[in-house]
């Protein structure tokens, strides 16, 4: 097999390895929270005003709404403002996202009077809501009074129940199927949503908040920042319990809530037990900081035998390549392929070494972090806040790209946070390997072993697509588990050169 073809499949392994490993652990966000996510994404596309003349003076004001609708709500004192530029509602850039793909589709899209009408539905849904929870009469609604209401129950747009084996279950999309239905009937066929729009417009907004996994908190709160206004969404906290009913549940709860909540409490602890104090982000990032230390030392002494095996390996490489140099041919000679193993197999019994004490690292090792990053990944404390000018939310592309201003704090925050990561996790990842390398170079080499070096080539290879591939995936990381990479590459890199600084002194 060619090179690059060894090249092009081991960038394939590692790229799927890592799209199941982000996958690998339960996402802990319920109907509710993520209906809520749904409302922050796509709230509609309408802003609402005490008066005709306010909304009117709103639209003058603004370079957007060169085809506005404008009219009073049914049975209130607000008026509706649409807000769009053209074909783009300017409040709603999943919306956006859901017509150019329709448009894509060559679907007719709905008209805007649609999407007005959709929104007033789901206001009138939200005050009847909002009269029923907080016995308050909202006899006359402000524009205040709006806000409020939908921002405490807009959610309801996408959420409901449904009835299976006689008990009632969250589901998303029951009301908003209820209002598109009234709607078909109500409406002009022209200005409605079709079956084809309706189904584009769900799976859009659904892969968008499966995406967003961190709904994993030990207190009530509202985290995050979601859709184009970057507001945040309120999240329930979560119990042990239900942290075991989610997903292969052992890792869940064995590893992944405990550690979301000792980030909680070592975030909480800097913040003074005060969420305003999230905002500068400093909190989560020593969280962060604290965190991957006290769980890679935990690891490191769990695995520390098994690592000091690894590590006389590594000191018996000089024996090993003088066997390997007797029997140049193993690769193609069956029976120098067995002689070379008989006496690999005798010089570790020799000195106790137990050459699967690797795989043992890994079969700690592995569960482990992968529970870490669905800690880290789930945790709403680390999706909130900023840090520096850069939203802990944001992914170091986007801020990257996506900046409204090219010299604005966060976009130097992204670039130097991506520099430093790819930097460490260089580092981490060549520093074990020219210690090795510097051990070998004492190695007086009998002869040239084809297979060895074969084995080598192999190894660089991997490892240059695995550092390539870490470092374009570092891209697509939001701020806070780019700052957790950075942390556990130079925790790893320490721990690299620890081990081997004791193992040096003992053999000496």
């Amino acid at each position: 097999m060619k090179k690059v073809h060894k090249l092009g499949l081991a960038s394939f392994a590692i790229a799927l390895g890592a799209v199941v490993l982000s996958a690998c652990t339960a996402n802990f966000c319920s109907v509710k929270e993520k209906s809520r996510l749904l409302f922050a994404l796509e709230p509609g596309v309408s802003r609402y005003y005490d008066s005709e003349a306010e909304a009117n003076a709103a639209k003058n004001e603004s370079e957007y709404y060169s085809y506005p609708v404008i009219q009073q709500v049914d049975g209130t004192n607000v008026w509706q403002l649409v807000e769009k530029d053209g074909s783009s509602y300017t409040k709603s850039n999943a919306l956006n996202d859901v017509i150019s793909a329709a448009q894509k589709a060559n679907l007719v899209v709905p008209s805007a009077e649609y999407f007005a009408r959709f929104d007033r539905e789901v206001l009138n849904f939200a005050l009847n809501n909002a009269r029923a929870v907080e016995h308050k009469e909202y006899a006359t609604v402000s524009a205040a009074d709006v806000e409020h209401v939908l921002k405490e129950y807009g959610y309801l747009k996408y959420f409901g129940s449904s009835m299976k084996k006689d008990e009632a279950v969250d589901t998303l999309w029951v009301e908003f199927d209820r209002i598109t239905s009234e709607l078909e009937f109500e409406m002009k066929v022209e200005h409605v949503a079709n079956s084809d729009f309706i189904a584009i417009y769900k799976s859009t907004l659904e892969n968008a908040i499966n995406n967003s996994r961190a709904c994993i908190t030990s207190v009530d709160g509202e985290y995050g920042a979601y859709g184009q206004d970057k507001i945040p969404v309120k999240i329930d906290s979560k119990s042990w319990g239900y942290a075991w009913g989610r997903g292969g549940a052992v890792i869940e709860g064995l590893v992944v809530y405990p550690v979301s909540c000792l980030v909680d409490a070592i975030a909480y602890g800097f913040a003074g037990y005060n969420p305003a104090n999230f905002v500068n982000g400093v909190p989560q990032i020593l969280a962060l900081l604290f965190a991957t230390i006290i769980v890679r030392l935990f690891i490191f002494l769990v695995s520390f035998k098994s690592t000091m095996t690894q590590q006389k390996m590594t000191q018996l490489q000089p024996e090993l390549a003088k066997i390997q140099a007797k029997y140049p041919n193993s690769n193609t000679n069956p029976a120098q392929k067995q002689r070379l193993a008989q006496e690999q197999m005798a010089l570790y019994r020799k000195h106790k070494v137990n050459p699967l004490s690797s795989l043992l690292v890994l079969v700690i090792q592995f569960p482990i972090f992968i529970g870490v990053w669905g800690a880290m990944t789930g945790n709403a404390v680390l999706s909130t806040g900023s840090f520096l000018g850069l939203n802990l939310s944001t992914s170091v592309w986007d801020a990257l790209t996506k900046s409204n201003k090219v010299w604005s704090g966060g976009w130097w925050t992204a670039l130097v946070l991506f520099l430093l990561m790819a930097v460490a996790q260089f580092l981490a990842m060549k520093v074990p390997q020219w210690i090795q390398k510097r051990k070998a170079k004492k190695v007086a080499r009998l002869g040239k072993n084809p297979a060895q070096q074969q084995q080598n080539r192999t190894m660089n290879i991997v490892s240059l697509v695995m550092l390539i591939m870490i470092i374009f995936m570092g891209f697509t990381l939001p701020a806070a588990m780019g700052f957790y990479w950075f942390v556990g590459a130079l925790v790893s890199l320490a721990q690299s050169l620890i081990t081997n600084a004791i193992f040096s002194r003992k053999r000496k």
